[in-house]
């Protein structure tokens, strides 16, 4: 088998020499290039004569390069470098980049939600002339055992792609990528990687023998990844997050590297219109065009874009009916998304135009007026105005429709009617200023191609101590369905799929986000990971919903999982680990008592499980059996669950869990938990709160610090 030659620190190697001599032994060498190159000439001429040498990475005019793999290749899209740098060293060829990698792809391994469209058919659609393909760390923790079924399977992959013609021009080009190695990061609460990295080691070999045996240019990552690593330690800096994943600063330093394996090496174009470019303003073209790119390909509520709901069709005065293609007047999801994502694909085009200009050392002001129609879809529902809108009570007229618990009362903290930009709340919570954090979801379920203004994060304040908010923060916005946070650090983690982030607070408005956890599906957003809730230990739990295949990267490998679940996720170490897997159709209510006892509510079912009994770990793709409620729901669907741990509650009604509840019930249960055996039940009390206003949802609850 190939062995990496072992390469002296003081010694500057271009990576296409690891492309050239993979296949041959570690030879001694001298520290200076000229000795270098003469020794290992011969080698290379001798490897050519065998017809075994590995042809370099080459670009055309036009190419249309799919980057496809795991989350290495996922996260270049959001930091632009290794685009940004392709398009300086190339910046006539009018080049068009599309990533369709998703964390946890394995080369054969590569899970999507329900009609979402094969890796062969999204790579006919982007009409693929040269892939990109970052595989071999996911394979890599099978070991040593594994390694004849992935030198098979990889095998297997070249020779059939290469048999296709995506683009209509003739057979793609690849070139493979091999995984980096993990790092040692200055931060011990991560785990050591001297294990990964021997098997890790072993897979890129494998990859280097069968790009050869197949004629494929191969770029070995592994190597100046420990390169890049080693130097920033003497620096005592990190280039990992999580010792798995780069940072921005790792991204464009692997990116440099992987400039190296082009013809001409790192050097970049002559032209010095393109050399006194600003390359900030490339990249910020670069990241621009693959945030409307990523919109498109991993658009999130995609269940009804072209899963199972896309098949429902709407008409004014008519019950919905689930037909496709259903004649007029109904119209159906999947006609207006199919039409919105059309716009979604001119939108990115549009962005490479600008690109091409900027690489040239130009600029043009990106213009949308060319973007196909959607068609307009009306109500099927019109409300009673003359406009067919809705009628809504304010703040107060709301409050004189509720029906609140004999001893307490409900005070008015903040409205829309105030703070415009509170509208359509899905979580809330109290931070350790006494401020209301609330994430609002203004474009449920998804926002549309040209939607403007997007979701926010605010910060509710009452300055005045009048028990009013008379204070709002825009902690940070331009969101895509936020549906869940936590407070972490200095700041907080925010769900916004398929991203969980953590974004610090830099005064009072939110900092640069860093992309903490990958691939958290979204295939219904309203079943994207949300109830967001601490454990004793300070572990975040995420509830994930039906449809979705969240399938993650972690140290100890790839932890997989096909519609509904609950995930443990430390930060401080990177561990993420399956917490119940379970036939849930949507776990909105998470909650610990006093105790550390762990309440899971079914929203859809408004079914309320005892944690514990079936949290224990069990194979992926196996789910427990079905589990008994702890308390007979006198109705459906709950939509938060919270409990009552407040001095200011009396002490009858300390630890009692509180339901919401938005449909059958409008209103807040309330229910005594006592324990039952080895378990809990409950017994449902007089409610909290509740409304004959139709308007009147609670989403959530939580205590504040006046109780």
């Amino acid at each position: 088998m190939p062995k990496f030659p072992t390469t002296p620190a003081s010694l500057s190697i271009d990576l296409s020499l690891y492309i050239f001599f993979s296949n041959v032994e570690a030879v001694a060498i001298d520290k200076m290039r000229f000795k270098f190159i003469v020794l290992v000439l011969p080698l290379l001429g001798a490897s050519l004569a065998r017809g075994q040498q590995a042809p370099a990475p080459e670009l055309k005019s036009g190419d249309h390069v799919a980057i496809i793999g795991s989350t290495m290749a996922d996260r270049f899209q959001h930091s632009g470098w290794l685009e940004t740098y392709l398009y300086t060293k190339y910046p006539d060829l009018d080049l068009a980049f599309r990533d369709l990698a998703v964390p946890a792809d394995e080369v054969v391994t590569r899970v999507r939600p329900e009609n979402f469209g094969t890796p062969d058919e999204w790579l006919t659609k982007v009409q693929a002339d040269v892939i990109f393909a970052f595989f071999g760390f996911n394979e890599s923790f099978q070991g040593k055992a594994g390694l004849p079924k992935f030198k098979t399977d990889l095998d297997a992959f070249l020779k059939t792609t290469m048999t296709k013609n995506y683009s209509g021009k003739g057979s793609p080009r690849i070139v493979l990528f091999s995984p980096i190695a993990n790092e040692r990061t200055q931060d011990p609460n991560f785990p050591d990687p001297k294990a990964n990295n021997v098997n890790i080691r072993l897979y890129a070999e494998a990859m280097a023998e069968v790009a050869r045996d197949n004629g494929v240019p191969f770029v070995d990552l592994f190597g100046p990844s420990q390169q890049m690593f080693a130097a920033a330690a003497k620096r005592g800096q990190s280039l990992t997050i999580n010792g798995l994943h780069l940072s921005e600063e790792g991204d464009k330093l692997l990116a440099q590297a992987i400039m190296k394996s082009f013809p001409g090496g790192q050097s970049l174009s002559l032209k010095a219109e393109v050399n006194a470019l600003n390359e900030e303003k490339l990249r910020d073209a670069v990241i621009d065009k693959d945030a409307q790119w990523e919109a498109r390909y991993r658009t999130i509520d995609g269940n009804n874009v072209y899963g199972g709901r896309s098949a429902l069709s709407y008409a004014p005065g008519h019950n919905m009916v689930s037909d496709r293609n259903a004649a007029a007047p109904y119209i159906s999801n999947f006609k207006v998304m199919q039409e919105e994502m059309a716009q979604r694909d001119v939108l990115t085009a549009n962005r490479d135009k600008r690109i091409w200009a900027v690489a040239q050392g130009g600029d043009m002001k990106v213009d949308d007026s060319n973007l196909p129609p959607v068609t307009p879809v009306p109500t099927d529902t019109p409300g009673p105005n003359a406009d067919g809108s809705d009628v809504y009570l304010d703040a107060e007229q709301a409050i004189g429709k509720m029906t609140v618990h004999s001893h307490m009362k409900v005070n008015l903290f903040a409205s829309e009617e105030q703070f415009p930009e509170l509208v359509s709340p899905v979580q809330m919570a109290w931070d350790t200023k006494g401020r209301l954090w609330v994430a609002a979801w203004k474009n449920y379920p998804e926002r549309t191609p040209t939607s403007k203004v997007g979701d926010s994060l605010l910060i509710l304040e009452d300055t005045k101590g009048t028990g009013k908010a008379d204070k709002i923060t825009h902690f940070l916005d331009d969101l895509n369905g936020p549906t869940g946070f936590n407070f972490y650090k200095n700041g907080v983690l925010l769900m916004e799929a398929p991203d969980l982030w953590f974004v610090p607070e830099v005064n009072g408005h939110g900092g640069p986000i860093e992309r903490v956890l990958m691939g958290m599906d979204s295939a219904d957003s309203h079943h994207t990971a949300n109830a967001l809730s601490l454990d004793p230990g300070g572990a975040i739990y995420l509830s994930d919903g039906v449809f979705h295949r969240s399938h993650l990267e972690t140290a100890l490998g790839p932890v997989r999982n096909n519609d509904a679940a609950i995930y443990r996720f430390e930060p401080r170490t990177g561990k993420f680990e399956t917490y119940i897997s379970y036939d849930f159709a949507n776990p909105h209510g998470r909650v610990f008592d006093y105790w550390g006892n762990d309440l899971v509510t079914d929203a859809t079912g408004n079914n309320s499980y005892f944690g514990p009994a079936f949290s224990g770990h069990i194979d992926y793709p196996v789910k427990h059996a079905g589990m008994n409620q702890f308390w007979d729901r006198p109705s459906r669907p709950c939509a938060g669950t919270g409990m009552i741990s407040s001095r200011h509650f009396p002490p009858e009604l300390q630890g009692e869990f509180l339901n919401c509840n938005v449909i059958g019930f409008q209103g807040i249960y309330l229910v005594k938990m006592s324990e039952d055996g080895s378990g809990q039940k409950g017994e449902i009390q007089e409610s909290l709160v509740s409304s004959t206003d139709p308007n009147f949802r609670p989403v959530a609850v939580s205590i504040g610090p006046d109780g």
